[in-house]
């Protein structure tokens, strides 16, 4: 039952990372699109504009949730891949401890940057 919660989150991750990583490409990638319907974001790229979405909660929210989909969805699938290489349990207990302590660590080391900009 519980590898039936963790398919179903992998799931609804994989389809959040879709909606998130649309958003990324038009909004900071695809400017020229937005141009076209008459929306001008500016200089996306430039260090002032990345500086001042810096400052607004809502920017560093979305890319905090966007890390986390990101980094459960891509070690889930990992930790689903060698779980199909190593059959005993005490080996999943070890890949599982070890997936979750790389999660935590990139997750902390991703969101200090951008929490930092946000603190001033």
């Amino acid at each position: 039952m519980r590898n039936t919660y963790l398919w179903l989150l992998q799931l609804v991750t994989g389809g959040l990372i879709l909606l998130f990583g649309g958003t990324h490409m038009v909004l900071m990638h695809l400017d020229d699109i937005l141009g076209f319907f008459g929306i001008d974001i500016g200089e996306p790229t430039t260090w002032a504009s990345m500086m001042d979405r810096a400052g607004r909660g809502f920017w560093l929210a979305f890319y905090i949730i966007f890390l986390a989909l990101v980094l459960y969805h891509g070690l889930n699938g990992l930790r689903g891949i060698i779980l199909e290489l190593t059959p005993s349990p005490r080996m999943e207990r070890l890949v599982t401890g070890l997936i979750l302590a790389l999660g935590i660590i990139a997750f902390g080391l991703g969101i200090y940057v951008p929490a930092q900009l946000f603190a001033g």
